[in-house]
């Protein structure tokens, strides 16, 4: 795993999988794949039925737990797991058409793991924003492939508050590739892939797991799109350091860019 500094410091450039440093003061260089992959996002449309086609849902009931929500309260709230989770339970009871959904590039105060903090200059720097979109769901809900990809990490994270199960996959097109990545799974269904194997568009990925071994979160899935992966292997940030939001965003589009789901951002939160 590498482990970056600030964005201030560096960007990269991508070369067949070769990265290359460059100084740039937020006078940041796109990732070359960037256009080419919101170019084809905009001629895509997936439903929340091929990701989760158990559920037989296509709209989202959006969910809010940023610094500035009034819903569940603070951290000692959100990390409380029988009171979260009955909230989302009468959250849903209230919409049941509906997937709870929502988080991207939301800052939250809810990480307390020491797996977000760093040390710089004697001063400690948290990783608060969140990278992907998290659709709460029941545990053992099955998660499947919405469109070909090569498995390129299969791997259990213990910490807690990490990802539990998490599987990476690589999505090959014509002129370009992506990734996505699905965290908080059990671990049984996580490692059942292989490095290597093609998981076929409809075939299922993984299943949920409890907070028990989900990084003791109330159950969701962590969905994720990366246009690389860095020198990450087995893990792959989830959450990014405030200072650091620009290079993140740029090299971790929005999920919803595949989906087009209305409501599907913070600020149309409810919640």
């Amino acid at each position: 795993m590498c482990e970056f500094s600030t964005l201030s410091y560096f960007y990269f450039m991508e070369q067949q999988e070769n990265f290359i440093a460059i100084k740039n003061n937020y006078g940041f260089l796109k990732h070359p794949n960037e256009n080419k992959f919101e170019k084809w996002a905009k001629t895509q449309h997936f439903s929340l039925i091929e990701l989760f086609p158990t559920i037989h849902k296509t709209a989202i009931c959006p969910l809010d737990v940023s610094i500035n929500s009034t819903w569940i309260g603070g951290e000692e709230e959100f990390n409380n797991l029988p009171f979260f989770e009955e909230k989302i339970e009468k959250l849903q009871a209230e919409n049941p058409d509906k997937i709870i959904a929502g988080g991207y590039l939301e800052k939250r105060a809810l990480y307390t793991s020491s797996l977000f903090v760093r040390k710089i200059n004697d001063e400690f720097d948290r990783r608060n924003t969140h990278l992907g979109i998290d659709f709460w769901l029941p545990k053992n809900t099955p998660i499947h492939a919405i469109i070909e990809g090569e498995v390129v990490c299969a791997s259990v994270d213990l910490e807690h508050k990490g990802y539990g199960g998490l599987v990476i996959l690589k999505h090959t097109l014509e002129n370009f590739h992506f990734y996505s990545l699905y965290g908080h799974l059990s671990v049984k269904s996580a490692l059942k892939n292989v490095i290597g194997d093609v998981i076929k568009k409809g075939e299922k990925i993984a299943e949920l797991g409890d907070a028990n071994e989900n990084g003791d979160w109330v159950p969701h899935l962590h969905f994720q799109i990366m246009l690389t992966l860095l020198e990450y292997q087995n893990d792959f940030p989830g959450v990014a350091f405030e200072s650091e939001i620009e290079f993140w965003k740029n090299v971790c589009p929005n999920p919803n860019l595949l989906f087009k789901l209305e409501g599907l951002s913070s600020k149309n939160s409810a919640f």
